[in-house]
């Protein structure tokens, strides 16, 4: 049985590096046959991709009725994604912050982050509350879009030597569409492998600490909150080790923003009466999702980078963050 559970989060870990590194290799290339900047492609495509285990929890707890579950991972998955993940990255190499992320992306997410405070603060999130989340997620994909073909056009000049055959294929629009599509196909396999990555490295883990005697409570504040952000931090940390730091710290930004406009969004239209929200998340979490989100543009601004030891703040925070709840939760005894 033990070494049944210790393939499944060896298996799981294999697939989650691969699928990174496919998630990564893809969006690059697609950014350039696109013609369209690497941060546009980490804040839309690839979020929208590595966000697929939160939706798919969200979705599956959502239908059951089970509100905190579902609002529970979108908030613990966006502190994971301010703080742990960035914070992560930035200790393989310093994070440079494009000028758009602090001017559009990070307002947006705090935007979005004060919303889903404001839509919880009478006990519900309703399914009008996640209209309203869903027509801000369109906008938002707009006005990504526009920028992001501006920043392309503006960063890939014409006499730019691309690698072969990528080149070759750029010249012809048939071409260029059969570039983009395979690295769609490449793109997508990539993010399948880092959900069922995902899937085998949870239920792994989980079963191993159940065999330790850890607490479902242990279990479901670090493993599982962790678990559904790990095609995140995969991905973020391939996206710098390759040099791709505006897919790095798009796919971050853009996670955040998504969790909160898409997954919750969808997920308070399709429950069945909308979602409750519990009064003790809005004593401690949510307040502190808005303080990291704000923390996270205070430190895009400083310097336009995000140095190691910054890096190794947000850590700590996240790791503090966590430390609270276990102890203040009896988890220690």
């Amino acid at each position: 049985m033990n070494g049944i559970i210790a393939l499944q989060i060896l298996g799981g870990v294999l697939l989650l590096l691969v699928g990174g590194e496919w998630v990564v290799r893809g969006a690059s290339r697609l950014a350039i046959a696109a013609k369209l900047s690497p941060l546009f492609v980490g804040l839309t495509v690839v979020s929208l991709g590595t966000s697929a285990p939160e939706m798919a929890v969200s979705f599956a707890t959502a239908l059951r009725g089970q509100a905190d579950i579902t609002i529970g991972n979108v908030v613990g998955s966006n502190l994971f994604n301010m703080l742990m993940i960035v914070g992560f990255s930035a200790l393989f190499a310093p994070l440079p912050v494009d000028k758009q992320i602090t001017r559009f992306d990070v307002p947006v997410m705090i935007a979005a982050t004060i919303a889903m405070m404001l839509a919880s603060w009478n006990g519900i999130i309703s399914r009008w509350d996640g209209i309203g989340l869903i027509l801000i997620m369109i906008a938002y994909f707009a006005i990504s879009y526009r920028l992001g073909k501006l920043a392309g056009e503006d960063a890939i000049p014409d006499d730019l030597e691309l690698p072969d055959p990528l080149k070759e294929a750029t010249e012809s629009l048939g071409r260029r569409v059969a570039v983009i599509l395979w690295q769609l196909v490449l793109l997508s396999a990539g993010v399948a492998a880092l959900v069922f990555g995902c899937e085998l490295f949870v239920d792994g883990a989980v079963s191993m600490a159940r065999i330790l005697g850890v607490s479902e409570l242990v279990i479901g504040l670090t493993i599982v909150s962790a678990g559904t952000s790990l095609p995140e931090l995969v991905t973020s940390v391939a996206a710098t080790i390759k040099g791709e730091r505006g897919i790095a710290i798009g796919n971050a930004v853009g996670s955040t923003t998504l969790n909160i406009v898409a997954v919750l969004g969808i997920t308070s239209v399709i429950a069945p009466s909308g979602l409750n929200v519990a009064p003790e998340i809005m004593g401690l979490d949510m307040p502190l999702m808005v303080i990291a989100a704000m923390l996270s543009w205070v430190l895009y601004r400083t310097g336009r980078t995000i140095v190691r030891w910054e890096g190794m703040l947000m850590i700590v925070l996240y790791c503090g963050y966590v430390g609270y709840l276990l102890q203040t939760s009896g988890a220690f005894g």
